[in-house]
């Protein structure tokens, strides 16, 4: 839903003496929502790392193992596939929606000429619409880390699959 800076409902103060601790709560939400996002980030930047790691390390030990490892099992292709696909997966989420705040430019031309408790007003109107976005936005990012890391196992067992069969030389 977009609404223009001067469509915000007005709240007199004397009618809400929460605005005060409202506001300060509503400026807050935006350094929040950064701290939520930057973990979310850093949990896909993480298992990015891990299953890479992971990978290459578990093809080197098979390669140097066993004499004549099937390098064209279809289990091991797919197993290729399940981790460029994860890795795709956390490359877009880390890209995928970004967080929006109150433009100063909009501050500088449209609420400096407004009262005190009018320029409360719209700040916690919009940090709560800004708050409402970033939420969805995590969410979202969050929910790709999860099924990342879903995607890892079934790698996992993938490879595991594909070293068993090998191991009994079937």
């Amino acid at each position: 839903m977009h609404v223009s800076a001067d469509e915000v409902p007005p709240v007199d103060p004397a009618d809400y003496p929460g605005v005060a601790l409202a506001y300060d709560i509503a400026v807050e939400s935006y350094a929040l929502a950064e701290r939520r996002r930057d973990a979310v980030h850093q949990r896909i930047d993480t298992l990015l790392s891990f299953v890479t790691t992971v990978t290459v390390a578990a093809l080197i030990v098979v390669v140097s193992v066993f004499e004549n490892p099937d390098l064209r099992s279809p289990l091991l292709w797919a197993a290729g596939g399940v981790y460029v696909l994860l890795v795709l997966a956390g490359l877009a989420a880390r890209s995928w929606g970004s967080l929006r705040q109150i433009s100063p430019k909009l501050l500088y031309e449209q609420w400096l000429h407004l009262d005190e408790a009018e320029f409360r007003n719209r700040m916690i109107y919009w940090a709560g619409e800004h708050a409402a976005e970033a939420q969805k936005v995590t969410i979202r990012k969050a929910t790709v880390a999860t099924g990342m890391a879903t995607l890892f196992v079934v790698e996992g067992a993938l490879f595991l699959i594909w070293l068993i069969r090998m191991a009994q030389g079937t």
